[in-house]
Order: C-alpha cells, then sequence, then structure tokens
C-alpha cells in the first residue's frame, strides 16, 4: 500500500511566452506541457523552473487561473462603463463564475477602488439630470434596478438633485413636446404633457406650475 511518501511530485521544467498570448505561458512539468496560465498567476504562485508543485499546489493554481479569468472580465466589463457592485455579480455569474470566486473578485475590485458603489449612483444620477432631463424620482428608481442600497440611491439622488434645476429641465422638454401637440384639443395636450413628465420621473408639484407656462393655466384636472 503506497502512503503519502510515495507520491510523485512534478517539477516545473520549462515556462514558455505563447505566441499568440504574450500575457499568458505555458507550463511544462517533467518536460511535458502541463496547462497554461496567465502571467499573474505565474507572479502571484511565484512559479519557477525547478519548482516542485504537489497535486494541492496545482488544484490551487487552476483555481487562481479561473479567477484571474473573472478579473480580466470585470475590468473588461468596467473599461464599457461604471458598474454598481450588483451588476458585477450579476454579469460575472452568467459567466458561471463560482460564488466564492466572484465574491473574492468584487472585494479586491472594492478595496482598489474601480468598484464604488457611492461613487456609481452619484454619477448615475448626475447623469440622469444632466443628460436624460429625469426627474429624482426616475433617477431614483433606476439607481436601484441597477443594485444599490435605498440609503446610497437615496443620499446620490439628493445630492444631485438639490443642485439641480428640476424645473428648468421639465419646461425645456415641455417646450420641446408642445408643438407635436397644437392640434389637439387643450384638454388632451394638456393630459399628454402631463403623462410625458411623469414618466420622465417629475412629480405633480413640478408639472403643473410648468405645464400652465407652457400651455397656460387650465382649471381641468390633470391626473
Amino acid at each position: 500500500m503506497r502512503n503519502r511518501y510515495d507520491e510523485v511530485v512534478p517539477t516545473i521544467t520549462k515556462i514558455l511566452e505563447q505566441k499568440r498570448r504574450v500575457n499568458r505561458r505555458n507550463i511544462y512539468l517533467d518536460g511535458a506541457f502541463a496547462f497554461g496560465v496567465n502571467i499573474n498567476v505565474v507572479a502571484r504562485f511565484r512559479l519557477r523552473e525547478g519548482m516542485s508543485l504537489t497535486a494541492k499546489q496545482v488544484s490551487e493554481i487552476a483555481s487562481g487561473e479561473v479567477r484571474q479569468e473573472c478579473l480580466d472580465h470585470a475590468f473588461r466589463l468596467l473599461q464599457q462603463r461604471l458598474h454598481s457592485r450588483s451588476e458585477l455579480s450579476r454579469k460575472l455569474a452568467r459567466r458561471e463564475y463560482g460564488p466564492t470566486i466572484i465574491e473574492g473578485v468584487l472585494n479586491d475590485l472594492e478595496r482598489l477602488g474601480y468598484v464604488d458603489d457611492a461613487r456609481f449612483a452619484k454619477t448615475r444620477a448626475l447623469s440622469a439630470a444632466q443628460n436624460k432631463h429625469h426627474g429624482r424620482r426616475r433617477a431614483f428608481v433606476e439607481l436601484i434596478k441597477s443594485g444599490v442600497t435605498d440609503a446610497t440611491a437615496r443620499l446620490a439622488t439628493q445630492d444631485v438633485y438639490e443642485a439641480h434645476d428640476s424645473m428648468a429641465a421639465a419646461r425645456q422638454l415641455a417646450e420641446k413636446k408642445t408643438p407635436s401637440l397644437r392640434r389637439l384639443d387643450p384638454v388632451t395636450a394638456r393630459r399628454r404633457l402631463v403623462g410625458m413628465l411623469q414618466r420622465r420621473g417629475y412629480t405633480y408639484d413640478e408639472i403643473r406650475p410648468v405645464i400652465d407656462e407652457v400651455l397656460g393655466h387650465h382649471d381641468v384636472d390633470d391626473a
């Protein structure tokens, strides 16, 4: 019967750069190709020629390679735009990375400052206010959908919209829409404008004075 002292421990005999992927290395054990890994995995595990590897170490290196792939994919997503932690988690899960690996990668990204829900929320709220001309209510709802906490969404929208002229933005939208409503009767035109601004996330208190200014005061209930 063999015991643990009889285990054959292979040795790294060669580490070669891959021809088409310069950030990857081919690892040879006892003269035969064994596996390919990212150069960061080589550095993390301090792989070098002449180093012996136990079965446990080989397994850890394999897990490290999967983790590196997950991290690389997360960086590609972040290069496209900012993401909340929840958004990144969902997208990485679709690639079938395990929850433990995803959690570790997200923790590292937070520690390094690449994932920051507070910054993400404020950036999105600012874009909603300035570029999309959304009202505070819709900006808040969109942030909740992105996975940030209620408190984070409220703080971000509060910071942005207290410094933003929502009335001016609503007026601009209403004035842009008004020419297409000229053939409608006043009541229908008014209700169309109210509906459009409500979908944009403006409150009735913000909408009514804007509608009165653009279309003129009307006694018919706008709701």
